[in-house]
């Protein structure tokens, strides 16, 4: 089914969120920045949402929870903590069992729905996730799909497609969008792939920092190429990788590569009203307060912008 005939709703976030301004004045960008739920340094969501309060915002991407969650009881449940917190969840991470990130081996042999063996099962839980996000209120599910093959005929790659589009198809019903995050391909490379997306329209979740840390694009060029797919987009910067077998480093705002300041811009430029989601795991390696570093990133990007 098309996704105009299966949730035109969805089809006008799309649209809203993607470049095309929406009518009237939408919010300020200082206004839509939010955080990645799991980079306040708190595992339990009532903790984790309360430091969200504490540093002036109230907008996240929801990060990956306990399985009792995925169910209705635990989407009632979660809805009642973000009502309780005046937070507004701006989307949803579908996060697999059994990923690896620790090099770009790892992350062909495990993310996605690369590995065949595991496809179905992580697409009942990707659907899951969906059903999940719509309980909430929530209409963007992000998620990693995998390093794509680079032949378009190569089994892989249609198995891939065919799980992305069946994703799509079920959020779509939901009236979910579903966005792939950028970083495992070049932007030439995702957004061929998503135009052979037939069964329902998908979004990218631009991630400013993931094609510097795997190597593959420069970040404000694969903007323009994608920009009128973004529906959210991840704050982060790094540097590219020293060793070609492994993964950049990630950095502060503005100690990398990743043209924070500039894509801010070109998306603003575009009539962007999306969440701007800031994903900062830098404490991890310099032993710093997860959140003095959430707020060194919010600072950042209001200065970008200016408003």
């Amino acid at each position: 089914m098309s996704l105009a005939m299966a949730a035109p709703a969805a089809a006008v976030l799309f649209a809203l969120s993607a470049g095309s301004p929406a009518p009237g004045p939408g919010p300020k960008p200082s206004e839509r920045i939010g955080v990645f739920l799991r980079c306040t340094g708190e595992e339990e969501p009532r903790k984790a949402l309360a430091a969200v309060k504490s540093l002036g915002l109230d907008r996240i991407q929801v990060s990956r929870l306990p399985d009792r969650y995925y169910t209705p009881e635990g989407a009632r449940e979660f809805a009642g903590l973000l009502k309780a917190a005046e937070v507004r969840s701006e989307s949803v991470v579908v996060v697999f069992d059994g990923e690896s990130y620790k090099d770009q081996e790892s992350v062909v042999k495990t993310v996605g729905f690369r590995p065949v063996d595991l496809r179905q099962a992580r697409l009942d839980y990707a659907r899951r996730c969906v059903d999940f996000a719509a309980a909430i209120g929530t209409k963007i599910v992000t998620l990693h799909m995998g390093v794509l093959p680079r032949d378009p005929e190569d089994a892989i790659y249609r198995g891939m497609l065919g799980a992305v589009g069946a994703l799509a198809a079920h959020a779509a019903g939901k009236q979910v969008i579903i966005s792939l995050e950028t970083g495992q391909e070049t932007g030439d490379e995702l957004a061929r792939f998503l135009d052979k997306v037939t069964e329902a329209r998908v979004g990218v979740n631009f991630d400013t920092a993931n094609l510097v840390l795997y190597g593959l694009d420069q970040p404000a060029r694969a903007l323009e190429r994608l920009r009128d797919r973004v529906t959210s987009v991840h704050v982060k910067d790094g540097l590219p990788p020293e060793n070609p077998a492994r993964l950049g480093r990630e950095v502060r705002l503005g100690d990398g590569r990743a043209q924070v300041a500039e894509c801010l811009r070109i998306l603003e430029q575009s009539g962007f009203q999306g969440p701007l989601i800031i994903e900062n795991y830098v404490w991890r390696d310099r032993g710093t307060d997860p959140l003095e570093e959430l707020a060194r990133a919010r600072d950042f990007i209001r200065a970008s912008l200016r408003r």
